[in-house]
């Protein structure tokens, strides 16, 4: 199997719930041809460079899977025969790079298990039924002192 990643537009328009859907589409479609999904981002609703079908604005969501020919081409029919893609691309990356990927995926598996306790751990540090303390803004590095330069008479 070898490397590919692909980054494809969805609709702006989508609800959360259909964005999700045509992304566990996308994801059903690549383990069905036996590929594997190494990793996967949502960056979110970006501006398009140009208007596509009328929209200047685009769910852009980024994959990297191991898959063979018969696996990138039927991801490329899903992507023509689907409503909500507006655009995609599918590029065959170096093999060197899967470590790369799998680590920046298991690093975002690991930040989302930890957010939930950092959040449960700042309410048990903050007293119950006092106001939040106000942010202090942090100071301004201190400018530094202006140099005087003597004359020394020639």
């Amino acid at each position: 199997m070898r490397l590919y990643e692909t980054v494809f537009i969805l609709k702006p328009d989508l609800t959360e719930e259909e964005n999700q859907n045509a992304i566990q589409r996308i994801v059903q479609v690549i383990e069905q041809n036996k590929g594997e999904l190494v990793r996967l981002d949502e960056w979110g609703i970006k501006t398009l460079a140009y208007k596509v079908r009328k929209f200047s604005k685009g769910y852009y969501v980024y994959a990297v899977f191991l898959g063979d020919n018969p696996c990138v081409n039927e991801l490329d029919r899903h992507f023509k025969m689907l409503d909500p893609f507006m655009r995609h691309i599918i590029v065959k990356l170096d093999d060197r790079e899967l470590e790369h990927h799998r680590k920046a995926q298991s690093d975002k598996a690991a930040e989302k298990e930890a957010t939930p306790e950092r959040e449960a751990a700042s309410e048990k540090e903050a007293p119950a039924g006092d106001a939040p303390a106000e942010e202090v803004p942090p100071e301004s590095p201190a400018e530094p002192e202006s140099q005087t330069t003597e004359e020394v008479p020639a």
